[in-house]
């Protein structure tokens, strides 16, 4: 199975691309697995805080009622129309592939750019010291502190000897 992170990131990227004319608003990740799957995922993807989300199947609905709560209490001025929103569903419906041979294609490609984006990513989230993979938020912490971190990487744990 491919890493869904990735592939919802890769596909964020791309409706973004197609709605450049609303490049204001904002668009969350969020994945919902059923309860057969047991989540192995940074603790930070669970919050609802967070732009990128992983939940249970069962708590999907609640999810996104509380996620909508939240920007409507932050950003009251930001809603979008009737017509806003049948703009951004034609022009995302255009750029749908309806073609079997094009999709095809286009899975094809997306599994090694996975491949090589994952990689990418795992090796530069990675505590030096222990090897665990840290969030994009942890990472972003330990370079914004380069005095500290003398621009490594480190988990939580790691952090604190530091």
């Amino acid at each position: 199975m491919y890493n869904p992170i990735f592939q919802n990131y890769g596909h964020i990227r791309a409706i973004k691309e197609f709605l450049i004319e609303y490049n204001s608003i904002d668009i969350f990740s969020m994945i919902s697995f059923t309860k057969r799957c047991t989540f192995n995922v940074d603790p930070e993807l669970r919050k609802i805080a967070s732009n990128n989300i992983i939940v249970y199947d069962t708590e999907l609905s609640e999810f996104i009622n509380r996620k909508i709560n939240i920007i409507k209490l932050h950003k009251i001025d930001q809603v979008l129309g009737e017509n806003d929103i049948l703009s951004i569903f034609n022009t995302l419906n255009a750029a749908n592939i309806t073609d079997l041979k094009i999709r095809r294609e286009h899975v094809e490609k997306s599994k090694r750019n996975d491949a090589t984006s994952e990689k990418k990513l795992t090796n530069s989230n990675k505590c030096l010291v222990c090897g665990e993979i840290v969030s994009e938020k942890v990472k972003q912490y330990c370079l914004s502190n380069s005095k500290r971190f003398n621009g490594k990487v480190y988990c939580f744990e790691h952090q604190k000897g530091i």
